[in-house]
């Protein structure tokens, strides 16, 4: 029993005979009633319940200050509390049980007791470290009824209530000669419909379980969060709606006119339960109807609306020159690399790498090169630089989320992050820790609603795919779903390779970044062949046309 602070005072004042108490917060002193006390010796905090007595006669709490009061034991102290503090059912400790349950762990070390009162009432109980029964069960584990019979056997009946498991048991229907198995257990959780707890369900590993609801709707909606707990582990599962129980029956009242071979049968012609389907799978055809047979391009054969990917170089190659390109075509719906993009799109580009004016002199260029201007990006694109924010890491949630929180406003449909090793701090060549970082990625794309752009590097000493060169763990790789290439061929022609798996990648192509003077504007052109290096023209249309 668990009392409140005005609870203690009312009832220290009136076992005091009305000497008053201090509301809370501080001690009191007051006359002892255990012995002649002329010079209150009584110590009470009313606030935490417990008392002291100074002169020798004890200390401890309410339950210890009325046992020795009334000279009775803790179940009558409690009752006498509860009619002092005006507690609801507080004659409950004065009547006998009609039954104690007792719970034990595996090894059968008593934890706490259940016990059944008169009316259907129900008090647990735990000794405490001094062997006193305690009337809560703070701090005690809380386990299965009849546990170990459960841990032993390969059929588990589970019952609502420890009167209707103890009914079972008695069936003995471990040496039944119909009986499913020969190590059969009853048992139920020990606070009632609807408290099952997922911590038991383990317990069901590779057994066969049985369910019996009352006949109510509670009963019905604990059977079936039971059933989904124990499904995860159990071999099968079967709700047995015993036949014939009238309302809020149970399988005691069926076993009032019905033996073991009754009870076996109605689990036998019981099939075995099945989770209700959600919406987490879909049959085929469905599935097939509701995809279209064409892909929907964000960047025509390159780059899937919706779909995330690498942009990926060794370092000063001019993969940042590719990643601000493609996020001002996008934005401007004008063709990326001779591709068509065959609407604008709101970009968000985030840079770490390099200095903020090296950025915008790439951008203002760029522009220039696509006879376009600063006004034709307004609400288009979005920039984070180092300038906005110093440092912006994945895996460090306080920096993270309020980004998050910034493109949700913004809502991009395509995010650039430039470049991956600066956005985090793990181990690139750690699967482990790169599937949280990715993750990290996965949990912006869904809850912003974009497709996302990673700016990369290559390995250094590895030939062969784009995939196989990639930088890191192969989890880096296995994320992404188109991969763009960049490798110097010379001081200003780079080559570009695809790898998809949206549709077949589209043909490796050269490009340089060019203009008049190579200072005052640029723009990067296409070359349909890789031209002398020391030309400064070029034989192909410029990327923007």
């Amino acid at each position: 029993m668990t009392l409140t602070p005005e609870q203690h005072r009312i009832y220290f004042e009136a076992r005091l005979n009305g000497q008053p108490i201090a509301a809370t917060g501080r001690d009191v002193s007051v006359r002892c009633p255990f012995h002649d006390d002329r010079q209150a010796s009584l110590s009470i905090h009313a606030d935490k319940g417990v008392w002291n007595c100074f002169a020798g006669c004890g200390a401890g709490g309410i339950l210890e200050f009325e046992k020795r009061f009334s000279n009775c034991d803790a179940a009558t102290a409690w009752a006498n509390i509860g009619d002092v503090c005006g507690i609801k059912n507080q004659n409950l400790f004065r009547q006998q049980p009609e039954a104690t349950y007792k719970y034990v762990n595996e090894d059968g070390a008593l934890l706490f007791e259940k016990l059944r009162f008169p009316g259907k009432k129900f008090a647990q109980r735990a000794k405490d470290v001094n062997g006193t029964w305690t009337y809560k069960l703070d701090g005690v584990r809380k386990v299965l009824y009849r546990l170990p019979e459960v841990v032993s056997a390969s059929d588990v009946m589970i019952c609502e209530g420890e009167k209707d498991a103890d009914r079972v048991a008695l069936l003995k229907l471990s040496g039944h000669p119909s009986a499913l198995s020969s190590r059969v257990a009853a048992t139920t959780n020990f606070d009632g419909a609807g408290k099952w707890r997922p911590e038991y369900s383990p317990y069901f590993t590779g057994k066969h379980v049985v369910i019996f609801p009352d006949n109510d709707p509670v009963g019905e909606n604990h059977a079936r969060q039971i059933a989904a707990s124990v499904s995860l582990y159990a071999l099968d599962v079967r709700i047995v709606e015993l036949s014939g129980l009238g309302e809020h029956g149970d399988v005691s009242n069926y076993l009032d006119l019905h033996n073991a071979e009754d009870l076996l049968n109605e689990i036998r012609k019981t099939p075995h339960w099945k989770p209700e389907k959600g919406n987490l799978l879909v049959d085929a055809p469905n599935f097939l109807t509701t995809v279209s047979p064409e892909i929907d391009w964000l960047v025509d054969g390159v780059i899937q609306r919706g779909a995330n990917g690498f942009i990926c170089a060794a370092p000063k190659v001019g993969k940042s020159w590719l990643a601000v390109d493609l996020a001002l075509s996008l934005a401007l719906g004008l063709p990326w690399a001779g591709f068509a993009v065959r609407q604008p799109a709101r970009v968000a580009l985030i840079t770490r790498e390099d200095n903020p004016a090296l950025t915008r002199w790439r951008m203002d260029r760029l522009l220039t090169g696509k006879n376009r201007t600063r006004a034709d990006l307004e609400d288009r694109l979005y920039v984070n630089s180092r300038e906005q924010s110093p440092v912006f890491r994945l895996d460090e949630s306080g920096l993270f989320l309020p980004m998050i929180a910034e493109l949700k406003a913004v809502q991009p449909e395509f995010v650039i992050l430039d470049v991956f090793n600066i956005l985090h701090g793990a181990d690139e060549n750690d699967n482990t820790e790169m599937r949280l970082i990715l993750e990290e990625l996965n949990r912006l794309q869904r809850e912003v609603g974009c497709a996302i752009c990673v700016v990369h590097h290559f390995n250094k000493t590895v030939e062969g795919s784009l995939t196989q060169r990639l930088r890191g763990a192969g989890a880096i790789a296995g994320w992404a779903e188109w991969l763009v290439g960049v490798e110097s061929v010379d001081e200003h022609i780079r080559k570009v390779q695809f790898e998809l798996k949206a549709a077949q990648p589209p043909e490796t192509f050269h490009y340089r970044v060019c203009g008049e003077d190579f200072d005052n504007w640029k723009r990067i052109e296409r070359t349909d062949c890789v031209p002398d290096p020391k030309s400064k023209r070029s034989r192909a249309a410029d990327f923007v046309q």
